[in-house]
């Protein structure tokens, strides 16, 4: 029963895998394993790996969308009383929706049992749950939840990019009409992207809103978002997973600077 639990073989069906890495209930995935697994479900098959895609975004999209962090944490005293209550609707509709809310007790208590990276790491948590910093603690939380499964993400981006430049590099054997990245416009909306790029409205909504994706706005109050086909492709196939070491350097970097910040 414990090789059941800790163990991920070429044969677990990939809904099982996902449901056991958010779980914690696998203790190492090491990179080399998640490509053979991916290369197990797929056989370099275009089709099957964009499934695969799309199970794994539905699954990191429909984990984020459990939690919520309240919005009635921004009412202050001065605030007009329909605003106050706009922002305690929005929460009663987070609960009826059965969604979890998240404070930063329950956020650092999760990230304990993970463990800190380093002292550093630790005391910058701490500050963070002292002063209730609860979109810094929920991301680290997501970061540390989430890390195996990204990997397994960009695996299979990473493999789908290379199927596709096989395939048009490949004569055609076959009647049947594929879509190629060329079919795509060079210029398009958001429906676009979500097909192109496998992500939900939702995530790119949410990259839009951090800049973490090359876009352009158009219409009143730039409300219109429109993408260039060859910028997402090199968004695509430039994003990969940091390594740990990677992390820990860039979390050290976070850290001192947050802490320089507070000092001042």
């Amino acid at each position: 029963m414990a090789n059941k639990i800790n163990y991920i073989g070429n044969t677990t069906p990939l809904n099982e895998a996902i449901e056991r890495l958010l779980q914690r209930r696998i203790n190492m995935f090491t990179p080399k394993r998640q490509i053979y697994y991916i290369q197990s479900l797929c056989y370099g098959n275009k089709e099957r790996l964009q499934q695969v895609l799309d199970v794994i975004d539905k699954a990191i999209n429909k984990w984020q969308d459990r939690y919520f962090i309240p919005e009635s944490r921004y009412i202050h005293p001065n605030m007009r009383k329909a605003d106050i209550e706009e922002l305690c609707m929005a929460d009663m509709l987070q609960y009826k929706e059965g969604k979890i809310e998240l404070n930063a007790d329950f956020l650092y208590r999760e990230i304990e049992k993970y463990g800190f990276i380093n002292e550093l790491h630790h005391a910058d948590i701490e500050t963070a749950w002292r002063i209730g910093d609860c979109d810094f603690l929920r991301k680290q939380w997501e970061d540390t939840v989430l890390e195996q499964i990204r990997h397994l993400r960009e695996i299979t981006c990473s493999m789908l990019a290379n199927t596709l430049e096989h395939s048009q590099n490949k004569p055609q054997t076959t009647n049947r009409t594929l879509k190629r990245i060329e079919d795509y416009p060079e210029m398009f909306g958001m429906d676009i992207c979500c097909l192109l790029t496998g992500y939900s409205k939702d995530t790119i909504y949410k990259l839009t809103a951090k800049n973490e994706i090359p876009l352009y706005r158009a219409g009143e109050n730039g409300r219109k978002l429109t993408f260039k086909r060859k910028e997402i492709i090199e968004w695509i196939l430039n994003r990969r997973q940091e390594t740990k070491s990677e992390f820990i350097e860039r979390m050290n970097k976070i850290l001192y600077e947050r802490q320089q910040s507070a000092k001042k």
